[in-house]
């Protein structure tokens, strides 16, 4: 008799394993309904054979198989298999019957634990035993080879550097910091190397080196960022880290300005540390209070003060911490929620940060935040902005059709329209909404949106809005999420707020990407609710208009911010600042033209003349992100992702200025300038994605591994002649083949052990090379499935015989794969593409030299005022007179020839009246080939552009108008007299296919004859949110109405004067 169980491991209540790396990633359920990327179940199989007392079990089999995809199991994955087997080979002869007093005593379930082993890295083995002498003299090596610029052969090594450290003790870390300090390119090395440590370790570090005098504050504030980062939390750390609040960091700031950037070091590590509060709260649920109470004292403290710095401070940190437990807290900050109205501050920028502290407790105590955001927005008595970030907040618990009910409800009878225009836009932007975790919202809204329809139809672009635009593949599991935010009032023309979020979609989590804010504060009084003089058309009257407000700055309280900004990354805030009147004028002053020797500006000039080398690498693991879990061999499967980028940056400057700047910057308005430049700028990214057995003694997986190296060399001289604005720029030739950039990417099995580290065992996946050297289980799936084979290898190159270089692009793909329906084939295989810049061989270009004269002279014009006479006529009607604005020159030089484009652009402006013309030449031996673009905006908008023999081979013209009433209307011509042939050829191709593209578009066709060499268009607002459009062709009309405008027809059709942008061929 068999007896088989099967048990699901996938879903199993106590699971052996655990996630890290992950934590500011939010798992949601509804996208794990999508599809899962990781399936697992073992199956038990019982031989019993019958005997005269008693069943006797022969055999037990556990066959255990994991499924694997970094998209979505149905489409194909990895395999994984682990089968033990257990048989009875001979039973023993009892002298004696066994007796048992008492009952038989349950020893519980086997249970299979994970070792928590940070240095335990998937992708690299070594040898361990000796860590402080192999990591220092690793750190040596990667700062020797990515001195001037990124090895990207040398960049994987930082993987085994990070190994090591984390094997390292700490008082030992600290003597290498010690050694290693003086040296600059080692210190780098070190400082954001050590910050991977990841455990109190470093902790103890960052106590020591922020005490340093010396200490370097945009390098404390990255090492800062860098070490919380990656984190293991623990309550013993997060005690240690408590102490890093409490620190005095005057004494590391050794500037003028001492106290400013002590309040930025203190400022990041309070970010900082509600971050770290953050992750712990993600791996214990629920989570103690004691993690939060170091930064709810300080709250309780800030509250009772009238610092409204400190305030803000505690409640970003709060907002990062995302601790339910602060919520009550948080409610003594909120106007009309505090049960003490008289104590709370109801400055809007203290309100602000309030509010926005609730948004990422909103995903662990929906109900708590819905209460309060409710409140909140109802309440009129609030500053708009303030309603509106309640709605966002309120919308981010994902509240159930009956709430968004009720806010649709209220909005009926909503009398603030800028509350209404957002409320709406951003309910619109959520019923389109496609990505999984706002599923049911998006029904919600759409319910929402016929109620408010029939009152609100007519919205305004130019009021509060919410914009938001997804993607999601339910095959790929991948999606991705843009939003923007406009917050206004209605008494002021520039917005209270603005906010831009970027998330994405992958394995059923939400990844925060980045998210960026401003807030207008002193700046935005100074605008008020109009400017004198500002028509909107983006004119040069509006230029002079806002600029004479602006001219008004100084008139503005010096102890209040002009605006205030702040970044988010991965949902964690960790940088924002103020800029006040006292910082602008601060840097006006050092860049003034009075500026002295004690200022910045002077100084860097000195150091110019003298000659500087600079050279700076930023080496950084971006992502760690791992999964362990205990198979039934006892063997843990791992499946992690690494992501690390190391960037860098060389210089080398010296400068000969004549006359010599000796007492003052303005000096340098009569200098001219002759600066050389010498060096790369760069970076190398590496990816592994590792998927199989990882232990300390052995490894055997399947990885797939990229590298995406930029390497941009810096070879340029200048001279610059300030008195009469020109400017030369200088690039000798280059003798050999530059890559810009590449992508590398390769899949293969690979097996490693502790005995031979440097020499691993690899198998490639996906390509030809496979077939070779496969198991005979995989050559019969071979047999049985034919697989498809798919390789292509292509260079393409576009030669420049002018300036004596080709820009190459070219890519080597492999693929053998057997369903064409599985997302994971793609990504298998061998990748190779890159960008190239190479020398033409029989070029004899010695440089490339660019001039631009931003003071041209009148003399010059007259090199081009007969030519622009002429094209006037062709153009039907544009006129004005010629004023030069700039001149610049693209030139190749061999000895004394020169050969490139000459362009010269003019510009008038007069009432009514605003013209332009660009002059595009070629410089060579009997050249005539020139380009015209005369453009001009009167009653409507209108450009002619002519090339060829002294602009006259081929000309095109483009005029747009815009037509007023109750139906506003915007129109557009495009004609041409003679166009080249492959421009024709191209022409005729795309006008075939138009017929059908315009029918799958839903618009209708109509053959008819139209104008010749002349294809028409216009729009027409029809609705408040659809538009008519007609296109009309040669042979054929094509049109369509009301049609679904992606944005308000209002963005494009508001300004009741024409429309004075131009589009250029």
């Amino acid at each position: 008799m068999d007896l088989i169980q099967v048990v699901d491991v996938t879903n199993c209540r106590e699971k052996a394993a655990y996630y890290t790396g992950l934590a500011t990633a939010v798992e949601n359920k509804i996208s794990k309904q999508k599809g899962e990327s990781l399936y697992s179940t073992v199956k038990y199989t019982y031989n019993i054979k019958g005997s005269e007392q008693a069943g006797v079990i022969t055999k037990a089999q556990a066959l255990e198989l994991q499924y694997f995809t970094p998209f979505n199991v149905k489409k194909g994955s990895f395999k994984m298999e682990a089968k033990k087997e257990l048989v009875l080979t001979s039973v023993k002869d009892k002298t004696q019957d066994i007796h048992v007093d008492g009952q038989m005593e349950s020893r519980g379930n086997l249970m299979y634990k994970i070792v928590k082993d940070n240095a335990n890295i998937p992708v690299v083995m070594q040898n361990l035993d000796n860590p402080v002498p192999e990591a220092t003299k690793l750190i040596q090596q990667l700062a020797q080879a990515n001195a001037e610029r990124i090895d990207s052969t040398k960049t994987e090594e930082a993987m085994k550097l990070y190994q090591l450290l984390r094997k390292i003790p700490g008082e030992k870390l600290k003597q290498m910091w010690r050694d290693l300090k003086t040296n600059s390119d080692q210190r780098y090395w070190f400082l954001h190397t050590v910050v991977e440590v990841n455990d109190r370790r470093i902790i103890e570090f960052l106590d020591q080196y922020l005490s340093e005098p010396e200490l370097n504050v945009l390098e404390a504030l990255t090492v800062i960022v860098q070490a919380f980062n990656h984190l293991e939390t623990s309550p013993e750390l997060l005690q240690d880290a408590e102490r890093l609040l409490h620190k005095n960091y005057t004494k590391c700031a050794d500037y003028e300005e001492k106290d400013y950037l002590s309040h930025l070091i203190r400022k990041t590590v309070v970010l900082s540390y509600g971050s770290l509060v953050y992750k712990h709260c993600a791996y214990h649920t629920p989570c103690p209070e004691s993690a939060i109470r170091p930064l709810l004292t300080m709250a309780e403290k800030a509250h009772s003060s009238n610092d409204e710095t400190e305030k803000i401070l505690v409640l970003k940190a709060l907002g990062n911490a995302g601790h339910p437990r602060s919520l009550k807290t948080i409610t003594r900050f909120l106007p009309g929620v505090d049960p003490n109205p008289d104590q709370v501050d109801k400055r809007p920028r203290v309100v602000s940060a309030a509010v926005q502290a609730m948004r990422l407790i909103a995903i662990r105590d929906p109900h708590g935040v819905q209460l309060i955001t409710q409140k909140l927005f109802l309440n009129r008595e609030l500053e708009p902005e303030l309603r509106m970030l309640a709605l966002m907040t309120l919308f981010d618990t994902k509240p159930s059709m009956a709430l968004v009910s009720t806010v649709a409800a209220h909005l009926l009878e909503e009398t603030d329209m800028q509350v209404v225009n957002f409320a709406i836009t951003y309910l619109r932007s959520l019923a389109r909404a496609s990505t999984p975790d706002n599923h049911y919202l998006s029904t919600a809204a759409s319910v929402a949106m016929k109620i408010l329809a029939r009152k609100f139809g007519h919205l305004s672009f130019f009021r509060s809005s919410a914009t938001r635009m997804d993607l999601f593949n339910k095959d790929y599991l991948i999606g991705t999420a843009a939003e923007a935010f406009m917050l206004k009032r209605a008494s002021e023309m520039l917005p209270v707020e603005m906010m831009v979020k970027m998330n994405f979609h992958f394995l059923g989590r939400i990844l925060q990407l980045l998210e960026f804010g401003i807030r207008t504060e002193e700046i935005r009084h100074l605008f008020g609710a109009n400017i004198p003089g500002f028509n909107g058309d983006m004119s040069m009257t509006d230029f002079l208009a806002t600029y004479d407000v602006l001219k008004k700055w100084e008139t503005l309280p010096e102890d209040k911010p002009l605006f205030s900004f702040y970044t988010r990354a991965s949902g964690q805030e960790f940088f924002f600042t103020d800029v006040n009147r006292a910082l602008l004028q601060r840097l006006m002053r050092a860049f003034s033209k009075s500026a002295g020797k004690d200022s910045i500006v002077f100084s860097l000039i000195e150091r110019l003349a003298q000659g500087i080398s600079y050279r700076a690498v930023l080496p950084f693991l971006t992502a760690e992100a791992r999964y362990i879990q205990a198979t039934t061999l006892g063997l843990p499967v791992e499946i992690s992702k690494y992501y690390h980028v190391v960037n860098g940056m060389s210089l080398n400057a010296k400068a000969e200025i004549k006359p010599k700047v000796t007492e003052h910057v303005a000096q340098l308005l009569n200098s001219e300038i002759n600066l050389k430049t010498e060096g790369h700028i760069g970076y190398t990214k590496n990816l592994w994605l590792f998927y199989g057995v990882n232990t300390d003694l052995f490894q055997a997986a399947v990885e797939v591994k990229t590298i995406s190296p930029v390497s941009i060399p810096i070879h340029v001289v200048a001279k610059i002649n300030v008195p009469t604005r020109k400017l030369e720029l200088e690039i000798p030739r280059t003798n050999k083949e530059i890559e810009l950039f590449s992508f590398r990417s390769h899949a293969y099995a690979i097996s490693r052990n502790i005995f031979h580290p440097d020499a691993p065992k690899t198998t490639p996946i996906g390509t030809k090379e496979q077939s070779q050297s496969v198991s005979q289980n995989y050559a019969q799936v071979m047999q049985k499935y034919q697989p498809n084979e798919w390789r292509a290898i292509a260079k393409n190159c576009s030669e420049s015989s002018i300036y004596g270089l080709a820009f190459c692009a070219e890519m080597d793909l492999q693929r053998e794969y057997f369903q064409e329906e599985y997302p994971l084939y793609y990504f298998l295989g061998s990748t190779h593409f890159a960008l190239k810049v190479a020398p033409v061989q029989q070029s004899s270009v010695e440089k490339i030299r660019l001039e631009i004269n931003a003071n041209p002279s009148n003399s010059s014009s007259l090199s081009v005022r007969q030519l622009i006479d002429t094209l006037r006529k062709m153009a039907k009607g544009i006129g004005g007179s010629p004023v030069p604005l700039v001149h610049f020159k693209v030139l190749a030089e061999a000895g004394s020839s020169q050969k490139g484009f000459d362009t010269s652009l003019y510009y008038t402006h007069e009432e009514e009246h605003t013209s332009s013309q660009l002059i595009l030449s070629q410089i060579g031996e009997s050249s005539n080939w020139k380009m015209c673009v005369d453009a001009a905006v009167t009653s409507e908008a209108k450009a002619h552009i002519g090339w060829g023999e002294q602009c006259q081979s081929y000309a095109m013209f483009m005029r747009a108008s815009h037509v007023t009433g109750n139906k506003p209307e915007l129109k557009a011509v495009f004609h041409w007299d003679k166009m080249p042939e492959y421009m024709e050829m191209y022409g005729k191709r795309i006008a075939r296919y138009m017929p059908g593209m315009a029918f799958l578009l839903g618009f209708n066709q109509e053959e008819k004859s139209n104008a010749r060499q002349e294809v028409s268009a216009s729009v027409i607002a029809a609705s408040a949110d659809s538009i008519d459009v007609k296109i009309t062709f040669p042979e054929f009309t094509l049109w369509r109405e009301a049609l679904r405008s992606p944005v308000p027809p209002a963005y494009f059709l508001y300004h009741s004067r024409t429309i004075n942008s131009v589009t250029q061929a």
